[in-house]
């Protein structure tokens, strides 16, 4: 109501920040923020909902351009029963599943100036993933399916904020990687060696 909507996500953003502000700094510290936004079920507030301009959309993939894909997808349009939804309906969808995310970037913005104030943001190694996206009407459907590999749901942010003076190529890359190296990335940022066997790449 009114273009409240103080969620969970916020309370551990603000918690987060809070945290950041009043630590003694005499030991460094690790934060993981798992956030649900945007997950079903789909929703938000303004000022994100009206961020997102309906017409703008790209095109969606439709029904009946699922040729040689698993018969998973042809299930789960069966069991979802959403046949009566218009053109309109994903449109309308689509759009606040994005204005979600939207509140997502707004919200790791405020944990970064969090940051910036507390002076340490430099100092900083920051991750920014997901572990899925979301049909989102592509194929008919929406949420998603584990054992489906379609882009929508695999082809999800990972943005990596190393810090100040790291020896870097900066930019964006068309690389292939997985959840698996987040983590060997993090352990090769700690200088620690992993006591296990794992298979991530440190990027």
């Amino acid at each position: 109501e009114n273009g409240k909507n103080y969620n969970a996500d916020d309370e551990a953003v603000d918690g987060a920040v809070n945290f950041i502000k009043n630590y003694d700094k005499d030991q460094p510290i690790c934060l993981f923020l798992g956030l649900l936004f945007p997950h079903v079920p789909y929703g938000v507030e303004e000022p994100y909902y009206s961020m997102i301009d309906r017409k703008k959309l790209p095109p969606r993939i439709r029904e009946g351009e699922c040729r040689d894909k698993s018969k998973m997808l042809s299930l789960l349009r069966n069991y979802q029963k959403l046949d009566d939804y218009t053109e309109d309906d994903w449109d309308e969808l689509r759009a606040v599943y994005l204005a979600m995310c939207a509140k997502i970037d707004d919200q790791f913005k405020r944990l970064c100036d969090g940051l910036r104030e507390a002076g340490i943001y430099d100092d900083c190694a920051i991750f920014f993933f997901s572990d899925h996206g979301d049909f989102a009407g592509d194929y008919g459907i929406t949420e998603k399916a584990q054992s489906s590999f379609e882009d929508c749901l695999t082809r999800v942010p990972l943005l990596i904020k190393p810090p100040k003076g790291e020896g870097i190529d900066a930019g964006v890359t068309d690389s292939m990687t997985e959840l698996v190296d987040f983590y060997a990335t993090a352990m090769d940022y700690a200088g620690v060696v992993p006591g296990r066997t794992h298979f991530g790449k440190s990027l």
